[in-house]
């Protein structure tokens, strides 16, 4: 396995931290676009998973996140359609440098459902695409008035710090949450009202679109997850036009599942639905 890192300069001149774990002879590649807050340096117990199945695995730190955003993260973006066009250019990096071999996609939370909202608006060639605790509905109960006060805000106060999330929703593993929140690159404060009504308008746009989402798709969801509405992914599984569409959820699951309870069974899953789908020599 080689681990490389390097950067990319977005359309808006903007430095992107990006890495990769290659493997010789890969049999595919992924791209994998994380969630609302955090890293791409987290899933690296997940990469060892992929790199022993032959898999490459293309990341970057988001526009706002990580080591993308210096001096420290603030999980701070103008509008998600340059988030689709990094992940864009990223997915056609991950192509050219890994050919020949089927591409997958991975998102999760805000990463799934700018994945999905990438999927509905780019029509990529993917062999398949996983969406892990993907952000497609908003919380029940979330009153209309808010959401319109929602694009007030972000228009005149868009670093505003607007919606707290509760970090205790991560895992059901204490240790888990404490790694979390320990984390220097993990931004805990509350997110930007800007960012906050751009995924809002990527959800409605899933919600709204949902029946065009054609590429083979594996859905997973906490049923207890509380940082995203594992309705979201009901609604984009029953709706999809896919031929090939799975849905798990994993019963007691909290947000993180690759970092909860049940992640071994997790990670496994999300393995083998990729070797299921590449072609047999």
């Amino acid at each position: 396995m080689q681990h490389l890192e390097t950067s990319y300069k977005t359309h808006d001149q903007l430095d992107l931290y990006l890495q990769a774990w290659m493997v010789p002879s890969p049999k595919a590649s992924i791209l994998l676009v994380h969630g609302l807050g955090e890293h791409s340096s987290r899933y690296v117990h997940l990469v060892e998973k992929f790199n022993e199945a032959g898999i490459s695995v293309f990341t970057f730190d988001g526009r706002g996140h990580g080591k993308s955003d210096k001096p420290k993260p603030t999980a701070y973006f103008e509008s998600y359609e340059d988030y689709l066009k990094d992940i864009d250019v990223l997915f056609g990096k991950v192509k050219k440098f890994v050919p020949d071999v089927p591409a997958f996609i991975y998102g999760h939370s805000m990463g799934g459902g700018l994945v999905a909202t990438y999927v509905l608006k780019y029509k990529p060639e993917s062999a398949g695409v996983i969406l892990s605790s993907p952000a497609i509905k908003e919380a029940e109960g979330t009153s209309k008035l808010l959401i319109a006060v929602s694009s007030v805000i972000s228009k005149y106060f868009p670093r505003l710090k607007a919606l707290k999330l509760d970090a205790s929703k991560v895992s059901r593993i204490p240790e888990e949450v404490e790694k979390y929140l320990k984390d220097p690159l993990v931004y805990t404060d509350a997110v930007p009202a800007r960012t906050g009504f751009e995924l809002l308008q990527a959800m409605r746009f899933v919600q709204e679109n949902a029946s065009e989402f054609e590429l083979p798709v594996l859905l997973i969801h906490g049923s207890s997850d509380g940082l995203t509405n594992p309705k979201g992914s009901e609604i984009l599984f029953e709706k999809a036009k896919s031929s090939d569409k799975t849905l798990k959820v994993f019963p007691g699951g909290y947000h993180e599942l690759i970092n909860d309870l049940d992640r071994e069974e997790v990670m496994n899953l999300l393995v083998n639905w990729i070797i299921d789908r590449i072609p047999k020599s």
